[in-house]
């Protein structure tokens, strides 16, 4: 994230990093993965504020299944649903020995490719 938003600064003001500068910047930025790092007060010194940053996401319309991009997909329905190249023969012959009423069929989302889907209807 901190490097589609360095990127779009650079583009915008016209700015040419080399490229093996921007991935030693990527591979830093990579270790910034701890949530409550980031999202705590900070301290400044001589400052008369603690700064705090705040990360919000928005989720694609298209990324709920219970939504019109995925009819195949019921109201009322519990899914487990895992990516085709995780999908494992087994998983499904398990689930549909304990759980006969689940249904198993596919879908595709536009970003993540194919999607195998477990369906139990209430």
């Amino acid at each position: 994230m901190f490097l589609n938003i360095l990127r779009t600064h650079l583009e915008k003001k016209e700015i040419k990093i080399p490229t093996d500068t921007l991935s030693q910047i990527e591979k830093a930025l990579s270790y910034v993965t701890d949530q409550t790092i980031i999202a705590s007060s900070q301290i400044i010194e001589k400052a008369s504020v603690r700064p705090r940053l705040r990360i919000m996401a928005e989720v694609h319309s298209e990324g709920n299944p219970h939504n019109s991009f995925y009819p195949e997909v019921s109201e009322r329905s519990l899914n487990f649903i895992v990516g085709a190249p995780a999908y494992k023969k087994e998983v499904a012959e398990a689930l549909s020995q304990k759980i006969p009423e689940i249904e198993e069929f596919t879908i595709w989302h536009k970003r993540n490719g194919e999607h195998v889907v477990f369906q139990f209807r209430f």
